[in-house]
């Protein structure tokens, strides 16, 4: 229990991609289809175009109710699934809304190929807990088999990029960062860049000074910073993180990519999004040999 537990409170594997995850969403829908062919629940022979294409309906409507509940969160409710803080647990709680929602968009449809003869609250209200009864399970287990997957994939690659760590580089290169305006500049030695985190309007500058972490605030955008550090080890590794890749001391894998501990900073771990782990993996190969 107490296993099961942590496993509630680890990062867990989910990204915004609506076109990446269509066959996915396509799977539920068929999925639902043909379990409500098999079970013939409604009695769904009644209709005169057959169990079949009622049944497909219902699938089409599964569908279309996943996209909505995918876009509403994303856009209207503003949740983040690529960051640390999404955890399984509040995987699961958000599967569990889907499945609701989905219930009632597929009771809808049924009402309305009824003309609304069996609609009543206590028959919506216990088809929902049906659903979700039979629902949850598949839904954990699911969720863990997807998780420690990941891990086991994320751990593996962090192996290797860890088996190719080189020690940095002593060339000594001074690297200049502006803010937007250019009202700001920050010149650091790039053995003492840690790395850099997007705060809405301003990055985060991170950086030794006399040997001790310190931040400065500048304002500009990632991917204007990210221009001003080309030519050099600094990585765009996250959407809101460029790490130095010569200060990476440790890596280690977890379910939604890697986590990375650098040379003067203990207490701090840089996270790299699964996109860009590939192009990190052949970074550091390559900086092998050279």
């Amino acid at each position: 229990m107490k296993s099961f537990l942590k496993k509630l409170n680890e990062p867990f594997p989910e990204s915004f991609a609506p076109l990446k995850n269509l066959r996915s969403y396509l799977g539920v829908g068929i999925f639902v289809a043909l379990f409500l062919y098999i079970i013939q629940p409604f009695e769904l022979n009644r209709y005169s175009i057959g169990p079949f294409w009622v049944c497909v309906n219902f699938g089409l409507v599964t569908i279309v109710a996943v996209i909505i509940f995918e876009l509403f969160g994303h856009y209207a409710l503003k949740l983040q699934k690529d960051i640390p803080s999404w955890t399984f647990g509040k995987w699961i709680i958000d599967s569990i809304f889907l499945i609701l929602f989905i219930g009632i968009c597929n009771y809808l449809l049924f009402g309305l190929m009824t003309n609304w003869q069996y609609f009543s609250l206590p028959s919506l209200f216990n088809m929902l807990l049906n659903t979700l009864t039979l629902g949850i399970f598949p839904i954990v287990f699911f969720g863990l088999m997807t998780q420690m997957n990941a891990y086991k994939r994320n751990q593996s690659t962090a192996n290797d990029i860890q088996s190719t760590l080189v020690p940095p580089a002593k060339k000594e290169t001074t690297v200049i960062l502006n803010s937007h305006n250019n009202s700001h500049t920050l010149q650091l030695s790039i053995h003492d860049l840690l790395y850099l985190e997007s705060m809405q309007n301003y990055v985060a500058v991170h950086y030794l000074k006399e040997e001790k972490a310190t931040k400065e605030l500048v304002r500009n955008t990632m991917k204007e910073m990210e221009n001003q550090l080309q030519d050099t080890p600094m990585f765009r590794c996250h959407r809101s993180f460029i790490v130095n890749t010569s200060l990476i001391k440790k890596v280690v894998g977890n379910a939604q990519g890697l986590r990375l501990t650098l040379n003067g900073l203990s207490n701090d771990e840089i996270p790299v999004s699964r996109n860009y782990i590939s192009t990190l993996k052949t970074l550091i190969g390559d900086s092998k040999t050279t």
